[in-house]
């Protein structure tokens, strides 16, 4: 193995770490936003120069292979795209781009076959077989898809709040909960700040967590919300495993933002899977994503990494990543 470095691209942060040959994170870096299709290849250069150069600084005069894991860049044309630009640019190890997605797969099961579930800004499910076959669902955007995502999760919550002040739908204790949540003294002040772009969608998708944290107090819309939400996503898992042939002993991580340990929706995912699936494993993630990245990115020449570098890549969890 050599030095790597794995970047996690999402759509409200990056996360940059560097990794020696032995399993050991030597450095981490923090960016803003990753998505390639809003940030572009400009904003993409300018976040790899931001993050990039300190962390190669770390590893001199070692040789480092390179793992972009970014939203937005599902499709091959565009990780060629990204991946000759890093190279016009200088870079001289190896360069491998990926979805984000199909990094925190990676880390999840720790290289080993399994499926995940994201629910943060977006969502989206992937899964990969023991004859490594991949199958993904979801990840289509807010104007497509991202159900079950806190994007989705959040403009619901405003929906049944302009509803409530309407008169229209049930009392609900969103309405006293997202106003704190987006700084709002007079739900007055919410169509000119959604129209004129104050509130827009990073801050709609952070409002996913505080829709959960209602629902846990038992407010019947935001419960009726949540649930939704795991049944759209439990849809987008059922059919992920069957295309994969995984019908049985199937091995799930929930990752993002939106989920937490015991979290309702987690309930409402697992209760909708269940009925379908046999021998369903909910698993915590193995790795953070920005470490699946650092082993796709060892995994270039076909490496796999030995349970002593994957052990010491665990322990780097106690470092925040």
């Amino acid at each position: 193995m050599e030095w790597a470095i794995g970047v996690d691209g999402g759509g409200t942060h990056t996360r940059a770490a560097i990794v020696d040959a032995t399993g050991v994170v030597r450095g981490v870096r923090m960016g803003g936003r990753g998505n390639f299709q809003r940030i572009g290849a400009t904003g993409l250069q300018d976040l790899l120069g931001q993050l990039l150069p300190p962390l190669l600084a770390l590893a001199e005069p070692n040789e480092v292979s390179l793992c972009l894991a970014l939203a937005g860049v599902g499709r091959e044309t565009e990780q060629r795209q990204i991946a000759a630009m890093v190279e016009c640019g200088g870079w001289t190890g190896r360069v491998r781009v990926e979805s984000d997605a199909r990094a925190a797969l990676e880390g999840a099961h720790a290289g080993a076959p399994g499926l995940i579930v994201i629910a943060g800004t977006g969502s989206m499910v992937l899964g990969r077989n023991d004859r490594d076959k991949m199958v993904r669902a979801g990840g289509w955007g807010p104007l497509l898809g991202d159900e079950g995502s806190g994007y989705s999760m959040g403009l619901q919550a405003l929906r049944a709040v302009t509803r409530c002040l309407d008169g229209s739908g049930a009392d609900t204790a969103l309405v006293a909960a997202l106003a704190v949540e987006l700084g709002l003294e007079d739900w007055d002040q919410l169509v000119p700040e959604v129209y004129g772009g104050k509130i827009d969608h990073g801050c709609i998708a952070a409002l996913g967590p505080a829709v959960s944290n209602v629902a846990d107090c038992g407010d019947a819309v935001a419960l009726h919300i949540v649930d939704r939400a795991g049944a759209a996503l439990a849809e987008q898992v059922v059919a992920v495993a069957q295309r994969l042939e995984m019908a049985e002993s199937v091995n799930l991580s929930c990752i993002g933002g939106v989920f937490a340990e015991g979290s309702l929706l987690e309930t409402a995912l697992m209760k909708a899977i269940a009925p379908q699936i046999n021998g369903l494993r909910l698993c915590p993630a193995h790795l953070p994503a920005v470490l699946g990245a650092v082993l796709l990115a060892w995994g270039r020449n076909g490496d796999l990494p030995s349970e002593e570098q994957l052990a010491r890549l665990r322990k780097s969890r106690l470092q925040g990543l």
